[in-house]
């Protein structure tokens, strides 16, 4: 290849890269401002956003306690599909924070934000998959990675009026076991054509 047809690949990928991670930022920005805003009112536990970082991707202050708030994205289709990404992501995590000796006194939440399984395939809001992901899982899989909490986090507007300004969204909660389950914001749920978990998949 050319020199100057190099530069110009090179060129394109570091804007690509700069691109993907302003992207990446600005959908953490969004999801560390909607759990500041949204937490509080589902757990009555209060949140203040402080710092915004690196592993952990943020500090706050979660009812009082400076607590490390660990952000990613889960894509997922169905259940089960949910249950096996949250498996890995905090393995995968768990074992970085490990060897990079970041776990300490301080507790550190992982937050996950449910997303479509691949770009322009929807996927389930939480509140289709809620029930099944409490018959599917397995309290006991989600001990010893090191997180004082593990939470999934929905935010989209399937359920949701779109004149509602609140954004609310909806929680669920893997660990620890005392807190496992579904939390959700109280409100009339904007109607949707049902959908049955293998429309999702097809």
């Amino acid at each position: 290849m050319p020199v100057e047809q190099e530069e110009v690949a090179m060129g394109r990928r570091s804007k690509d890269a700069y691109d993907n991670e302003l992207g990446r930022r600005e959908v953490e920005t969004d999801a560390a401002d909607t759990f500041e805003a949204e937490f509080p009112v589902i757990t009555g536990r209060t949140v203040r956003i402080l710092s915004a970082g690196e592993s952990p991707d943020r500090i706050a202050l979660i009812g009082g306690i400076e607590t490390g708030v660990e952000l990613t994205s889960i894509k997922a289709g169905t259940a089960g599909h949910v249950i096996a990404e949250v498996l890995r992501l905090a393995r995968q995590k768990h074992d970085s924070y490990q060897r990079r000796g970041i776990f300490g006194p301080r507790p550190i939440i992982l937050l996950g934000q449910l997303d479509w399984p691949a770009k322009d395939v929807e996927g389930p809001a939480l509140y289709d998959v809620h029930e099944e992901l409490a018959a599917l899982i397995d309290p006991s899989d989600f001990d010893g990675y090191g997180f004082s909490e593990i939470w999934l986090m929905d935010s989209g507007l399937k359920y949701t009026s779109r004149r509602d300004p609140r954004a609310p969204a909806d929680f669920y909660c893997f660990a620890p076991v005392e807190k496992i389950g579904f939390w959700e914001r109280a409100r009339k749920r904007r109607l949707c054509v049902p959908k049955t978990i293998s429309e999702f998949i097809r």
